[in-house]
């Protein structure tokens, strides 16, 4: 095998082109998210999926489509164009409307220079009908997955077998040709729906195991462990960088006297309607402030890049915003109130857990002298 010589079998090298593309655009979905969630970005995967998937499949289109424009060969690309199709509107968390979809065929008309001709209207009409099938079959999945591939080949062969024939008449193709044709598509889109959904499962899973080992099952936050990696992480760039760095330390008041005259499930009520307020609170303060429980009834707020004199006003809000919150359970109203401690990262902490230290020194100074309090230092 060598530049001019490729002896592969045009199917088998179909299969790896397609193969190529999905894993390529996995790769790349993969290292954005990755670099957004370390720059401490509100990462939605399922967003950042879909938007890289678009831009990329429609280079690719563009691309490949160039490669044969103005040859006899124009309809090449027809089965990888019908993949881009289905990947976009099927496999894609998506919302496209009907005349962005008309714009982007109208630009591929003009990319092939055939306004004038009849049939390339016809079969940019096969393929506007073929992207809203797909949508539906989307929005009415089965919980049976065999169900949902046999919606799916359904579709697929139907428009499979318009498009080709709207082809066979355009480039005087023979019945074997798009009999081929046809069943490749099939064959395509099976290989397609398997690999994806594979891949999909097993993100589906890393997801889910990642949200548990860095969130809270019950208030939906961020857990200990996660505040351990992010405050070593931020407390190692105040060093390195002399960056302000403050850390709040806070515990919801006399929470066992809730658990002893409410019930734990008030208290499972209060704690989670506690973080849900806080976490309001804090995407109106700043997105990039997140909310950890780190202990029973005890949480956690890190400001990176505040001082203690602009991080104050934001504490004493969360404080007043708990204070004043309206909690009721059960039909009893239950009134809520936090004791917190703030501090500084100052030259003389040699480790995170001299800073730590201090937050929670202020943190039982509060506790000691009446609770209901913030003490800063």
């Amino acid at each position: 095998m060598t530049w001019s010589e490729w002896f592969v079998n045009p199917a088998l090298t179909s299969v790896f082109f397609l193969l190529g593309v999905l894993t390529l655009y996995w790769f790349m979905t993969s290292k954005l998210i990755k670099y957004l969630e370390k720059r401490k970005k509100n990462v939605r995967s399922s967003r950042v999926q879909a938007v890289v998937g678009v831009i990329y499949i429609m280079i690719l289109i563009i691309v490949t489509q160039l490669a044969v424009k103005g040859t006899p060969n124009g309809w090449v690309f027809v089965n990888f164009q019908v993949f881009a199709v289905i990947f976009v509107s099927y496999f894609l968390d998506l919302n496209i409307h009907a005349w962005q979809i008309g714009l982007l065929i109208l630009a591929y008309i003009g990319i092939n220079g055939t306004f004038a001709i009849g049939l390339s209207w016809l079969f940019a009409a096969v393929f506007f009908g073929l992207y809203f099938a797909m949508v539906f079959i989307k929005e009415h999945r089965h919980t049976n997955e065999w169900r949902n591939f046999s919606d799916y080949t359904l579709v697929n062969l139907v428009f499979a077998v318009a498009m080709w024939s709207v082809l066979k008449v355009r480039f005087n193709l023979g019945f074997g040709e798009v009999a081929w044709q046809v069943l490749f598509s099939f064959f395509f889109m099976t290989i397609t729906f398997v690999y994806i959904n594979s891949v999909l499962a097993g993100a589906n899973t890393l997801e889910q195991l990642t949200y548990t080992t860095n969130f809270d099952d019950l208030t939906h936050v961020r857990n200990y462990y996660s505040f351990k990696k992010e405050f070593s992480q931020d407390f190692t760039s105040a060093q390195e960088h002399q960056e302000p760095l403050t850390l709040m330390l806070f515990d919801i008041d006399h929470f066992k006297h809730v658990n002893d005259t409410y019930g734990h499930l008030a208290g499972d009520y209060v704690l989670a309607n506690v973080a849900k307020l806080i976490t309001q609170r804090l995407k109106t303060i700043d997105p990039d402030l997140h909310l950890f429980r780190t202990g029973g009834e005890e949480f956690t707020i890190i400001f990176k890049n505040y001082t203690t004199a602009t991080a104050k006003t934001h504490v004493t809000e969360i404080a007043d915003a708990i204070r004043n919150g309206h909690f009721r359970h059960d039909g009893q109203d239950i009134t809520i109130s936090i004791s917190a401690g703030v501090t500084q990262f100052q030259d003389v902490d040699d480790n995170q857990l001299d800073l730590y230290r201090r937050a929670d020194q202020n943190l039982y100074y509060s506790k000691r002298h009446g609770r209901d309090q913030v003490t800063v230092n």
